[in-house]
């Protein structure tokens, strides 16, 4: 018996010593946290060169305040050719330690990226900093450090700003897709071709078609104008909440739509040695903007001209995009190689070191089919 109250009471100290161990592990608080009034948030990062060939990083530092509005301040640092060594020499102007794991934007000028490769230039944020996958890139024409210091339209803090911006691309398809840290990663693992949002300062920050960056020599290699992005941004379907403008061709008057939808395939076709792409091309649109005052907008008539017009704009655009591509720029921005890798590998295997000749040369048959949703018209008596 006296056993037994022995161990009950031993079993009681136990956990009430366990009880007592949990509550100080909860209530002291985070064991690495930062005051912060402590805190230099690195929201953007802006690479240049110099005239000397010296790569010169701008860093936008978010300072964090617990009883002001938040500041930010942009300290600008050198190197002969490390990232990670320009980096470190904040410490010789700034009191507070950067913090780099918030990242939002990185800006390349586009002197720097025809000097170094991609991946040399944004190797330290992959591999040290460790800022999200989602942070994302943009290439400035001119000087990178110009566009991280210009005050948006709406007076944000200026990496914010152009974050913001980025994603403006789901509203006029003349904007290239955003591209992340992390897809750039995977496009030069591949050794694929690829395009990124490009900047330009004049009359403040403002996008303007799109830069190509090479996957063989990871290096700019040429420029986009807008309405070949338009037609990229068709083949890799990503032209939802955009706009076709187009003309009936009786009243010669504009017609404006809206894609509600979009969807595109690219489907290869090997008849013995002869490659060849179809590029399909299914939206939904409906008529936001039509001058033709006398239109009937609900009759048979209309529609099957609004309809092809809209489907003869995508095919226009989308070829006019695929010749510049092959036959001026030689480069595979949307990915039909990656479909004649999947479909017909040992095809693939004997041209995948050629490609940019073999793509240069392949048939490729545009397809637009096009599905009027509204057209915003009602009938006599409804709108009174």
């Amino acid at each position: 018996m006296i056993a037994f109250i022995y161990l009950s009471r031993r079993i009681l100290w136990v956990q009430k010593c366990v009880a007592v161990w949990i509550a100080c592990a909860l209530l002291t608080g985070c064991w690495d946290s930062r005051e912060i009034d402590n805190l230099s948030i690195i929201q953007g990062v802006a690479i240049d060169t110099d005239q000397q060939d010296m790569l010169e990083l701008t860093y936008q530092h978010l300072i964090a305040q617990k009883s002001k509005k938040n500041m930010y301040s942009n300290v600008t640092t050198f190197n002969k050719n490390s990232i990670q060594t320009a980096s470190r020499e904040q410490a010789k102007l700034v009191s507070r330690a950067p913090l780099y794991s918030f990242i939002r934007l990185i800006l390349i000028s586009d002197q720097a990226l025809q000097k170094t490769r991609i991946d040399q230039l944004l190797d330290t944020f992959t591999r040290s900093y460790k800022p999200s996958r989602k942070s994302l890139v943009m290439i400035v024409k001119g000087s990178a450090k110009e566009a991280l210091n210009k005050i948006g339209k709406h007076k944000e803090i200026p990496s914010i700003d152009l974050e913001a911006l980025a994603k403006n691309s789901d509203f006029n398809s003349k904007i290239p897709h955003k591209i992340t840290l992390g897809e750039i990663s995977t496009h030069i693992s591949q050794g694929a071709d690829f395009v990124i949002q490009c900047l330009e300062t004049n009359e403040g920050n403002h996008f303007s078609g799109a830069a190509l960056v090479s996957g063989k020599t990871k290096k700019l290699a040429n420029w986009l104008d807008e309405e070949e992005v338009i037609g990229i941004n068709w083949m890799l379907g990503k032209t939802r909440g955009s706009i076709i403008k187009t003309e009936d061709p009786k009243s010669e008057q504009s017609m404006v739509f809206e894609v509600e939808d979009a969807h595109s395939k690219l489907i290869p076709h090997l008849n013995g040695q002869d490659l060849s792409f179809t590029v399909r091309i299914k939206t939904n649109i409906k008529l936001n903007e039509n001058l033709d005052i006398y239109a009937d907008f609900l009759k048979e008539p209309f529609i099957r001209t609004a309809k092809e017009a809209a489907q003869e704009e995508i095919k226009q655009t989308v070829s006019q995009s695929l010749n510049t591509l092959q036959k001026k720029m030689r480069s595979d921005v949307v990915g039909f190689g990656t479909k004649v890798k999947v479909n017909y590998p040992a095809y693939w295997d004997r041209v995948k070191e050629n490609w940019q000749d073999t793509f240069s040369q392949i048939p490729i048959d545009v397809q637009a089919e096009v599905q009027i949703d509204r057209t915003g018209a009602y009938t006599k008596g409804e709108g009174a």
